[in-house]
This record gives structure tokens, C-alpha cells and sequence, in this order.
């Protein structure tokens, strides 16, 4: 096995931080980072306040699918896109440092010679691949075809994608990851269930923020005769003025479905299914069409944060 390549030894180097945060008031973006995720920000555009995570999130509002892509997703944390390039011993097992640690194993890929991401390579003669991915380094095979043949070393290109620093994370983020995690690895009904519990600690927070409380919620469920997520959109609504009437309804069948595919219940025939992936985006688009409805309510009400409400 040969020596570990360092990434600043191969040029041209890839390092671009993920970190950048749009806006919630008026779109105005700037990279940013925060230990604390639930740190409030003040707009350097607008002057109005904002919770970095929702920033963060209201960057990718138009691709939400890119947490979840199959080759190159990105953390929901701030982090780095690293890459370099590295010549390719044939029939070798290189090792090459990122530079950097991540907090855990980086999503890795190459570019073929159409700058197209890919899990592996096939070559001139050579086939390429990792065969081992760790928070600082990766191990690299590759394997020719035919060894009769002579093959020469061959230069690549590769990037990693993955969270770096110490955050402090509200839950449903991190259950959300979670959850992105388990569609990556294909295990839909894992991640199913993850994304309701993603979902209901989300809803739980921002009902937090308006003041209210678990018997606020327990009572308004007694009270309207419906489920404790329903009445947390209706306590929102009471707030925030009615959400939209499709991201309810595509909750609720996301709801149906998982109820199908764990209990095998069937209450709503006909309820719309989905993929895993579009299952997550649609959560990411509820949290940000809620979040939206609340900077608006901030803004209607000149309020600042934290709120403080009584119940």
C-alpha cells in the first residue's frame, strides 16, 4: 500500500465550504456558520431575525432533493466540499487524506471524463473504485483488466461531501438526517417512520416558540376531536393564518402511507404514495412552507425573536 496522498499535494484543489444561508425575510444570502443551529441571526440585508437553521434550510428551498441525492448528497449542517486529483497505480491500494476530519464518513465520488459524479471508474484498460471510506481518508483500488497490457498511471478526480464541526442540532434535524441516511441505504421503511417523527419534533418546536404547550396541544386535540399533528396546524393556523391546503394534504398521505407500510392499515384508499426520496422533499417543503407562514407572522406583527406568547 502506498503512502497517504495529501489533497494539497495534488492540484487543482476542490475546498468549498457548505454554509451558505438565504433569508427567510427577503432572500438576501451570506455564508455563515454556527456552532448552535438554533442560534437567531439578524439579517445584514434586512436587519430582521431569523433561526440559522431555517436560513440554511431556505437556501435549498428550490433543491431540497440535493440531501438526498443518490451520489452527492450534503449534510443538513453547514460543512465542506473537498476534491483533488490523484494519479492511479495500476493494480495498487493508494491511501488519500482528505486534509481535513469530518465528523463522520464523508459522501465520496469521482468525475468521469464528463464531469459527471460516479461511484467508480471504469478506464482505459483499468477499473477504479473505493474500497474503504473513513472521516479522514479513503483507500482507493484499482485493478486492470487485462495485465498483459501494459497501463499507464492515470489521473482522476475525486470529491467528498460531508459535515465538519461540533453543532448543536434541534432534534428533528438530526432525526431528519437520520432519515436521509436510511434512504441512501435503501431502507424505506426505516426511514418512513423517521420522517413523521422528523416532522412531528419540527412542529413541536415551533409550537414551542409561539409559547404554547404539550397540554395546549393535548387540549386542542380533545377539543377538535382530530389527531395531535392536526392540532398543531390548527394551533399554527390560529397564529400564522391557514397554511397551504396541498402541503396538508400530501402530509396527511404521507402519514397514510407509512401507517400502510408498518401497520398494513388502510384508512384513506386512494391516498397518493411516493418514494422515500419524495417523501423527504416533501417534509423539507413543509418545514419551509411553515416557516415562511412565521417570518411572515413576524413580520405582520413586528415581532422579534424569541417569541413569547401567552397561551
Amino acid at each position: 500500500m502506498s503512502d497517504p496522498i495529501s489533497p494539497q499535494n495534488n492540484q487543482p484543489l476542490l475546498l468549498l465550504p457548505i454554509c451558505v444561508i438565504s433569508c427567510p425575510h427577503c432572500s438576501y444570502e451570506y455564508s455563515q456558520t454556527c456552532q448552535n443551529l438554533s442560534t437567531i441571526l439578524s439579517c445584514p440585508g434586512c436587519g430582521r431575525q431569523f433561526f440559522y437553521i431555517d436560513a440554511f434550510l431556505n437556501h435549498y428551498r428550490r433543491h431540497t432533493q440535493i440531501f438526498v441525492d443518490p451520489i452527492h448528497p450534503i449534510p443538513i449542517a453547514p460543512g465542506y466540499t473537498l476534491g483533488g486529483d490523484i494519479k492511479v497505480i495500476p493494480d495498487e491500494l493508494q491511501v488519500t487524506s482528505y486534509g481535513i476530519t469530518y465528523n463522520r464518513s464523508p459522501e465520496l465520488f469521482f468525475l468521469d471524463n464528463e464531469n459527471r459524479p460516479v461511484r467508480d471508474l471504469l478506464l482505459e484498460n483499468l477499473y477504479v473504485a473505493a474500497v474503504s471510506i473513513s472521516a479522514e481518508s479513503f483507500i482507493l483500488l484499482s485493478r486492470t483488466f487485462n495485465r498483459s497490457i501494459p497501463t499507464p498511471e492515470q489521473s482522476i478526480r475525486w470529491v467528498s461531501i460531508g459535515e465538519i464541526g461540533d453543532h448543536e442540532k434541534p432534534i428533528w434535524i438530526s432525526i431528519l438526517q437520520n432519515s436521509a441516511d436510511l434512504i441512501l441505504k435503501s431502507e424505506e421503511q426505516a426511514a418512513f417512520v423517521m420522517l413523521q417523527i422528523a416532522l412531528d419534533f419540527f412542529l413541536d418546536g415551533v409550537v414551542e416558540q409561539l409559547g404554547l404547550t404539550k397540554s395546549d396541544v393535548k387540549a386542542a386535540t380533545r377539543r377538535w376531536k382530530i389527531s395531535d399533528r392536526r392540532a398543531k396546524i390548527k394551533l399554527l393556523e390560529k397564529y400564522f393564518g391557514l397554511l397551504s391546503r396541498d402541503m396538508i394534504t400530501n402530509l396527511t398521505d404521507l402519514a397514510e402511507q407509512r401507517n400502510r407500510i408498518v401497520h398494513g392499515n388502510v384508512e384513506k384508499p386512494g391516498a397518493q404514495e411516493v418514494t422515500c426520496a419524495e417523501a423527504f422533499c416533501i417534509i423539507i417543503d413543509a418545514v419551509i412552507t411553515v416557516n415562511n407562514a412565521k417570518y411572515a407572522y413576524l413580520r405582520r406583527e413586528r415581532l422579534t425573536l424569541p417569541l413569547t406568547h401567552d397561551s
